[in-house]
């Protein structure tokens, strides 16, 4: 099977209906803040084809052309009198729970929080594992302890980093919500979309694509979240009302078999040059980061357990590897710009070398 049937065959789009399982419950109503750029658009087209009725709360500036049949409220979080969610309050529509991704100043988490307290069943909040404290511990739960906080809270403008700003998020919906918020703490997420071009699939598009290969021998473990598996394990819990904390990614998988099972579903013709994390470093190749010890270990039980049902990865390497020729056609991207954990061909080839002649020498 060649690529391009691989992906029409295995990836999600347009292809739900035939998954088992997969039911269209009650309809109901959700509010969506933001809903157009990265998750926001895989969340949104999931909750539609479950049958609730969406409104996107946004300025209307991320891809507008989005969603044209959905009701939008227009206007802006980031306002230090809170002004901006001024048409949000005017709407007076109550739903059945609100999705928040906001990853900028937690104020605009608890302005927004204050104005809903007594308009959603369930404040659903996309969180990061980054919350966490200490990644030296191998199954991080979610009872481990979270980032200290500089202070009791946030003001708008804020230098804190992505961390921290979660973090303080958290903390805030737990303290106004405590028994109504949900938050979803994500570990690199997966799947059609990508943040900016430097994030494009580099494992599967370089695995897909053939030739040699450079990967670091001595990295033992992967774990990353499927956007789609994320947006359906979130429907359930507003489903259920289920409240609280979840880890929400893959188990632990190895790196060697995340590696192969690429191979295999590609294809591939591929090339694999395993040599060792010292030596890679040593040369300034920053492929993986194996340290702390727990960084690819995250628990997920509690969300297994809760109802999250991870799709086969075999559906996310085709999401992602769709994504990619939907941007890049020509498969012309080039890898190894600055400040991406990528390498180009050229540096690729001079690797390969200097790691042929140090283990003959």
């Amino acid at each position: 099977m060649d690529r391009r049937q691989f992906i029409k065959t295995t990836g999600a789009l347009g292809a739900l209906a035939s998954i088992p399982g997969f039911a269209h419950p009650s309809p109901g109503k959700v509010l969506v803040l933001g809903g157009t750029r990265y998750f926001g658009p895989v969340l949104v087209e999931e909750l539609l084809r479950q049958g609730y009725e969406v409104t996107l709360f946004n300025r209307g500036k991320t891809n507008p052309h989005l969603f044209p049949e959905l009701t939008k409220i227009r206007g802006d979080r980031e306002t230090l009198d809170g002004q901006g969610l001024s048409a949000l309050n005017a709407s007076k529509t109550e739903w059945d729970w609100v999705v928040d991704t906001w990853q900028g100043s937690s104020k605009c988490v608890v302005d927004t929080a204050l104005m809903l307290s007594k308009r959603v069943a369930q404040y659903q909040y996309v969180s990061t594992v980054s919350v966490y404290d200490n990644w030296d511990k191998v199954g991080i739960t979610e009872t481990d302890a979270l980032n200290p906080l500089p202070s009791k809270s946030e003001p708008l403008a804020t230098e804190n980093r992505y961390a921290l700003r979660k973090t303080f998020a958290e903390q805030a919906l737990a303290e106004l919500m405590p028994d109504r918020s949900a938050t979803f703490r994500s570990h690199g997420m997966r799947g059609y979309p990508t943040t900016a071009s430097r994030h494009e699939p580099y494992w599967q598009v370089k695995v897909m694509r053939g030739g040699d290969l450079v990967l670091p021998s001595d990295i033992d473990y992967y774990q990353v979240t499927d956007m789609v598996s994320l947006a359906r394990f979130m429907i359930a819990c507003g489903q259920t009302q289920s409240m609280g904390p979840y880890n929400v990614c893959y188990p632990p998988m190895l790196f060697r078999d995340f590696i192969q099972n690429i191979v295999e579903q590609t294809n591939s013709k591929v090339k694999l040059h395993w040599i060792p994390q010292a030596f890679l470093l040593a040369h300034d190749v920053k492929l993986m980061r194996e340290r702390p010890a727990g960084r690819y270990r995250f628990n997920v039980d509690k969300a297994i357990r809760s109802g999250l049902v991870n799709r086969p990865q075999t559906m996310l390497l085709a999401d992602q590897l769709q994504g990619y020729f939907d941007r890049n056609p020509k498969d012309d991207f080039g890898f190894g710009k600055p400040q991406t954990a990528t390498i180009s061909t050229q540096r690729e080839s001079e690797i390969i070398r200097l790691w042929e002649k140090h283990r003959k020498s």
